[in-house]
């Protein structure tokens, strides 16, 4: 109700709206030269968690964008460095079968992912720092930025909604 109200008034001009909204097209604008790009649209070739790896990187850099906009940081670049932080271009379970650890993917792909973005586009420190502390605290080096914090957040809430959709799905198949 609250919220609604807020809404509400924004809407007329009664109150300002306190944070900065999210916006599609401005979205677009800063990643589109990503999208674009021909290497990086082989995410699509890989299955992730429930989907193709660039339905993954998608999500999670427009979650990043959108609470970094929010907390007035840099959204640019939590945009750009969600988007590139999955950037492997290998399927992680076929790998996973042979690696007798069953755990190098988790702590090598942060560096590959970088590897392949400094390969295709100019990556700032941020981004870098994005990238490769995505997987926190599982890597366990902590991010030095606010922006690696809001991807690696957004990593988890884009991967806890994938995994319940997931669930939900064969829940509606098995009630079926």
């Amino acid at each position: 109700v609250a919220y609604n109200l807020h809404s509400s008034m924004v809407r007329i001009g009664r109150i300002p709206f306190l944070l900065a909204r999210p916006q599609r097209k401005e979205y677009i604008h800063l990643v589109d030269d990503i999208l674009q790009n021909q290497e990086f649209r082989k995410l699509k070739e890989f299955f992730h968690h429930t989907n193709h790896i660039y339905d993954h990187v998608i999500r999670v850099s427009y979650i990043s964008y959108a609470i970094a906009k929010a907390l007035r940081l840099d959204y640019r670049s939590a945009a750009r460095g969600g988007l590139l932080h999955d950037f492997f271009l290998y399927d992680w379970r076929e790998r996973k079968a042979t690696d007798t650890s069953k755990a190098m993917h988790g702590r090598e792909h942060p560096h590959i992912a970088l590897a392949n973005a400094k390969e295709q586009f100019e990556i700032s420190d941020l981004e870098a720092d994005i990238i490769v502390k995505h997987m926190f605290p599982k890597t366990h080096a902590m991010p030095r930025y606010k922006e690696s914090f809001v991807v690696s957040l957004g990593d988890k809430i884009a991967s806890v909604y994938e995994y319940a959709i997931q669930i939900r799905h064969r829940l509606t198949r098995a009630s079926a």
